[in-house]
């Protein structure tokens, strides 16, 4: 089977096989890019190829058999030895088994998949697995036909098997330890020696159909408990008893309980504590810091911000309130400070050395004791520990514990697979009571089996175009982008790179060259000189390290970023994501969606620099007339690119400059045909056009000003 750099594109093959026309090509790209879906898929939709012709180029493509699936009566027998969430999260289906040479026949979107006939084959039991290519729309329906009745077998048995410590995994969804989480209207603790004062917190809360349990002691409280859940515990600080006691036992029954303690009633409606929104910024900021110290240390992988990810999802799927999350995911984000200053190390147990010697440092900065304490209680073995209680460091230092083993097993650039998982869970669960806790193995191993059987979203703006001359940093990059959703093209010379760009513009362009800013600099000239534009396509140079510095200035060219090759990529993978979610809202603006008959308004309500705006990263072919008393500019952009203008006698930039300063008039924007566009006239690009005419709006607007402020 082949499986390398150097296989042609399905596109490639199509054509030269004479089965569609470079124009058949271009309008499917097109439609991939603002709907996304694949590209033999859309061909096939719109009628271009029949499915026959898309097999054989498929079969050319990737050097194995294919099946037509509409063809064919899968049999009950062979659908279950691949059960239906796999079958999903996989776009694989099985059609045919040989019980004499024990083959199962498995037809799937791309048979290069060098995991997939692994992954499958440990799904099925040690069957003979062989890969058939199919069409991506066939298997779809194959799979919505003939698992309208999911057969979950295999996979509940696989996965959710008691092992021989007796732990089980719980239903995806379900909280921790089995318990279904607390309603909103739940039971709440009220723990007060001045009741008469705090009866109107009573009577508000059972109003609000809450109910409530009162006790004057935290002792009391302790025997009043038993095995009940509450939503939220008040205690007043003046209460006798030893209500640490009291929380920590709470707290173990439910971890989502949260606690608040008050002076007063009056305290309780000025609430002062962390808000999830706080929350969140503090976990933003802690990802950003942590992805820059990676890439300053040029470390393969940003191991603290990993943990410090998944720490954050499973506190939330315990439903750990905010104060409790933030204490805990800080923690999660500093557990390897230590690193940064001491650096790495090949001795045994070493990252365990860095919790350690992370929290002596903090420690030594007077840091939050909740946070070195959660520190202080990672990979400490549980002894039969916290069988009534669980304070808070104790479930958090867990918490982290489970993240970090995990994440150091796991290398960042590898999947999970489903055999993989098998282990792991298996690993884990001989661990619960020895150093894991049930509760946060069981929620944490949910997590990471939902996100293995995810059905990936298809995202719109998620085209990546790689040119490159390293094949080692391509594959890096490839693997890394389509695991995270991207859908990319690589191709290693300057010519096919320019054509397929003149064919259908990307999302977002990669470009890896090594050698000197010189060189570099003259890499980039060449692809801008032959119409390749880095200032209206988000473009990422990955070059030499010691280069990459003196390569900043391609930045204010319009180059998004100038990335060490060498680097990790967390920083790449969070700015592309973000220049998608971007394009998305762009696209998504109600101005934008009425193609078929167009749209109008007036400068009143958007002007000029909006419109344009607007319209450039909703890549469509339209008209914008702008009118202002007896003035008119006419704007044809191509794919959102100004491609002509004119404006009484000025032509190009200069028509849009003339237009700017309009405050007044209507404008109608109206979809057209690429062959009804006229002669081009313009060759800068949006950005640079609206750039200049700011600057030349902002020098009108001041000019104005002077002359209102002088004398007469």
């Amino acid at each position: 089977m082949k499986n390398d750099t150097t296989t042609m594109r399905l596109d490639q093959i199509l054509i030269s096989e004479g089965l569609v026309t470079q124009e058949q090509v271009a309008e499917a790209l097109e439609h991939q890019k603002q709907n996304g879906g694949k590209l033999g898929s859309l061909l096939l939709r719109f009628g271009h190829v029949d499915e026959s012709g898309l097999l054989k180029a498929l079969e050319r493509q990737f050097g194995c058999d294919s099946v037509r699936l509409s063809e064919i009566e899968i049999p009950d027998m062979v659908l279950k030895f691949i059960p239906s969430r796999v079958a999903r999260a996989r776009n694989v289906i099985p059609f045919d088994y040989n019980p004499e040479t024990n083959e199962l026949k498995i037809a799937c979107e791309n048979p290069g998949d060098e995991h997939l006939v692994d992954e499958l084959g440990f799904v099925a039991r040690g069957k003979t697995v062989r890969l058939y290519v199919a069409a991506e729309m066939s298997i779809q329906a194959a799979i919505g036909r003939c698992y309208s009745s999911p057969p979950e077998q295999l996979l509940t048995q696989r996965i959710s098997t008691p092992d021989s410590a007796g732990h089980s995994e719980v239903a995806a969804g379900t909280p921790a330890g089995g318990r279904k989480s607390p309603s909103a209207k739940g039971a709440v603790l009220l723990v007060t020696d001045d009741l008469k004062a705090d009866d109107p917190v009573r009577k508000g809360l059972e109003q609000e159909n809450f109910d409530v349990a009162i006790s004057d002691s935290a002792n009391e409280a302790i025997g009043m408990i038993g095995g009940r859940s509450f939503h939220t515990v008040f205690v007043r600080d003046s209460v006798s008893g030893n209500y640490m006691d009291l929380i920590d036992r709470v707290r173990k029954i439910s971890p989502s309980t949260r606690v608040r303690y008050y002076g007063s009633a009056g305290e309780l409606l000025l609430d002062e504590t962390v808000t999830s929104e706080q929350a969140d910024l503090t976990v933003m900021n802690f990802d950003l810091l942590t992805t820059l110290l990676a890439s300053r240390e040029k470390l393969r992988s940003n191991h603290s911000g990993r943990v410090g990810q998944y720490v954050d999802r499973l506190c939330r799927r315990l439903e750990l309130p905010a104060r409790d999350r933030l204490a805990i995911v800080t923690a999660a984000y500093l557990h390897d400070l230590a690193r940064y200053y001491y650096g790495n190390s090949d001795e045994p147990n070493y990252e365990r050395t860095l919790v350690t010697l992370s929290a002596g440092s903090l420690e030594s900065f007077n840091y939050s004791p909740l946070v070195t304490g959660i520190l202080r209680c990672m990979y400490k073995d549980l002894e039969g520990k916290y069988t009534k209680r669980l304070p808070i460091e104790a479930l958090g230092g867990n918490i982290v514990t489970v993240a970090d083993i995990f994440c150091e097993g796991i290398p960042y650039n590898e999947k999970v697979s489903l055999d993989r998982f098998d282990r792991i869970k298996q690993t884990f669960h001989d661990l619960v009571g020895k150093l894991f806790m049930a509760e946060v193995v069981e929620a944490f191993l949910n997590m990471v089996q939902e996100d293995m059987l995810a059905v990936q979203e298809s995202r719109r703006f998620n085209q990546v175009m790689i040119l490159y001359e390293d094949s080692e940093a391509m594959v890096l990059v490839e693997q890394r982008l389509r695991r995270h959703g991207f859908r990319t093209v690589v191709v290693q010379s300057i010519d096919e790179f320019v054509d397929l760009y003149g064919r259908s513009r990307p999302d977002i362009q990669v470009l890896i060259k090594h050698g000197s800013t010189w060189l570099v600099s003259d890499f980039v000239g060449v692809l801008v000189s032959r119409g390749v534009a880095i200032d209206s396509v988000a473009t990422f140079l990955l070059v030499d390290h010691p280069v990459a510095t003196e390569l900043t200035s391609m930045v204010e060219k319009g180059i998004e970023d100038v990335i060490p090759m060498d680097d990790n990529l967390d920083l790449l993978i969070a700015k592309m994501k973000k220049i998608g979610s971007r394009l998305e809202l762009a696209s998504s603006q109600p101005l934008l969606t009425l193609q078929d008959h167009g749209t109008r308004g007036s400068l009143e309500d958007m002007n000029l620099i909006d419109l344009l705006q607007a319209l450039g990263p909703s890549r469509k072919t339209v008209r914008l007339a702008v009118s202002s008393e007896d003035r008119e500019l006419v704007i044809f952009l191509n794919r959102g690119d100004i491609v002509h203008a004119a404006c009484n006698d000025k032509v190009g930039p200069e028509a849009v400059y003339e237009a700017i300063v309009w405050g007044t008039g209507s404008w109608a924007v109206e979809p057209v045909d690429a062959d009804d566009l006229p002669e081009q006239n313009n060759h800068s690009s949006n950005e640079a056009i609206l750039m200049e005419g700011c600057r030349l709006l902002d020098e009108r607007e001041r000019a104005a000003r002077s002359g209102a402020a002088s004398p007469t």
